[in-house]
């Protein structure tokens, strides 16, 4: 092959490099270019722990997989395996891609198991509500790779903003305050405290605590200009009043929520750099729909499973017509949550049976309520993107990281994941959730009610073929029940977010099919179900606690 130099073109007139990518662009697409720059060498290789599965060509050799599900795991398995000759059919019962990958627009509708509701907001780009998965984490290598390679555009995505507020009833009089006013008094507090704990000579050592709290020479915490002001520096003599300190007394008794948002950045899965696609979460379902077109079949609701010999029978109903279909298989990969899973005919091992049972009781029944309105928290709070903290039952109050400095805008006016609080909100109808949403808002945005309009909800545990939000494996189920669904249950096999030790997000789902794609592959290599590959380690000492996805 003609040498590629860097330059667009040469006086030769030999194919440049640049040249040579738009053409292979041009040709093959992103998934086409993006095989051929790493076969060339151009694109650094994926890090050891995000390897994707490597399949022969010809190595499914015509076998039948059906895949139960089109979420982010179940289009991942058969992008995977059809590279190696695998012929999929995936079965979604609704008639979108994306599973619990949902974002909703202007004019669409939301159905739940006992009501409807229709989104009024009008239909542009920046004006969407992911009511699933909301965020990707700058560690989620697997799916950022498939990101990349289906050119599914990325944008910053805010998640921690210390101008965003926290609100308890015990602290500040119930007043709601920035965060970075907690967070400045806090570590001003606790640094002042250890420093009376270290050996006077350990210079080091109150250097830095001098600086991480801000302290006084004497080694007290009076407050700091990094709570901010209640004067700010202004023109002339205005040089700006700080804020007076919040006790380190007051502030622990604003609860775990409250101190969830002052530690929200230092938590692994919530730490920045934080992404989303432009234009709403979607795009990564599309694209992977996109990708696995040939296999997608849309209301198409799986509803018996049987063995046949070494093989399986799928039965499946179109949703429009209502005529039943039947499909052999040599595998089938279920990637349905739990929730649903277990309802649907089958005759699977009795062990798989009882362990789909327990995994399905440990799904969070999250909510979210979505509001249209003018931009009024950038104009009046100069909050731009992010999230605010309320100790009631509303939780969480999300704040558009998209269209910033627009006129309109959506705001997430709830995101509840505790058992109680969500499965409170799940029986409420649609309008008490909002009812219920804006006057907890109130205790962040006074006259909130008046600020917001045309909202939605969404509870997932009446969401139709998805049924909870993600599954909390325990101690005892992740000991006990997880590692029988690792294991192949004769030609059936489990994948999905539930899967993982990423439970909730699209990567654990990536993860998931991965592992179940070279456990098929190990099987037909050797023609016996493989030896479980190796599980990632569970982690050492309690996990931290959960704050949504």
């Amino acid at each position: 092959m003609t040498a590629l130099p860097s330059d667009e073109s040469d006086d030769s007139g030999d194919l440049s490099r640049r040249g040579f990518i738009n053409l292979v662009s041009r040709g093959a697409g992103v998934a086409g270019l993006y095989s051929t720059l790493r076969a060339m060498g151009l694109l650094s290789p994926a890090p050891a722990h995000a390897e994707r599965p490597q399949l022969d060509v010809s190595s499914g050799r015509g076998r039948r997989v059906v895949i139960l599900g089109a979420g982010i795991a179940g289009m991942t398995t058969a992008y995977e395996l059809r590279k190696g000759g695998y012929q999929c059919q995936i079965l979604e019962a609704r008639e979108r891609p994306g599973g619990r990958v949902w974002t909703i627009r202007g004019g669409d509708q939301i159905t739940e198991m006992d009501s409807w509701q229709r989104v009024m907001w009008p239909r542009r780009h920046d004006l969407y509500f992911n009511a699933g998965a909301g965020r990707l984490s700058h560690h989620h290598h697997e799916i950022l790779s498939y990101c990349r390679e289906f050119g599914v555009p990325l944008e910053i995505f805010v998640a921690d903003n210390r101008a965003a507020l926290a609100q308890a009833e015990s602290v500040a009089g119930g007043a709601p305050q920035p965060l970075r006013r907690l967070v400045a008094d806090a570590r001003g507090a606790i640094a002042a405290l250890a420093a009376k704990q270290a050996a006077p000579d350990d210079r080091l050592l109150l250097s830095y605590l001098a600086q991480f709290g801000a302290l006084q020479p004497d080694l007290t915490y009076r407050g700091s200009n990094r709570a901010g002001y209640s004067t700010p520096p202004g023109g002339g003599e205005q040089a700006g009043v700080p804020l007076p300190p919040i006790s380190l007394d007051e502030i622990k008794r604003a609860g775990e929520n409250v101190w969830a948002g002052t530690l929200f950045s230092e938590l692994w899965d919530f730490s920045p750099t934080m992404l989303q696609p432009v234009g709403g979460m979607d795009a990564i379902a599309h694209a992977f729909a996109r990708a696995v077109r040939p296999a997608l079949t849309y209301h198409a609701e799986v509803v018996r499973l049987r063995r046949t010999g070494e093989r399986a029978e799928v039965t499946w109903r179109d949703r429009r017509t209502g005529r039943q279909h039947v499909l052999n298989a040599d595998f089938v990969v279920c990637t349905a949550p739990l929730t649903v899973l277990k309802d649907i005919d089958n005759d699977f091992a009795e062990s798989v049976k009882k362990a789909t049972q327990t995994g399905a009781a440990l799904y969070i029944p999250a909510v979210k309520v979505a509001f249209h309105a003018r931009r009024w928290w950038e104009t009046e709070y100069q909050i731009y993107g992010g999230i605010s903290w309320i100790d009631r039952d509303i939780t969480q109050v999300w704040y558009p990281t998209q269209g910033l400095g627009g006129r309109a805008g959506i705001v997430v006016g709830a995101y509840i994941w505790t058992k109680a609080i969500g499965e409170n909100f799940t029986n409420m109808t649609p309008d008490r959730r909002l009812a219920a949403a804006m006057a907890d808002g109130e205790h962040l945005h006074p006259g909130y009610a008046k600020l917001v309009d045309q909202g939605v909800s969404v509870a997932w545990s009446k969401v139709p073929f998805s049924r909870g939000a993600w599954i909390e494996w325990d101690d005892t189920a992740r000991r006990d029940t997880y590692p029988v669904l690792l294991e192949p249950d004769g030609p059936f096999y489990f994948a999905g977010e539930h899967m993982s030790y990423n439970t909730g997000w699209q990567e654990g789902a990536v993860q998931s099919a991965h592992y179940t794609v070279k456990q098929i592959a190990e099987r037909v290599r050797t023609g016996r179900p493989p030896e479980r590959l190796a599980p990632p380690p569970v982690p050492a000492g309690p996990m931290p606690p959960r704050l949504g996805r």
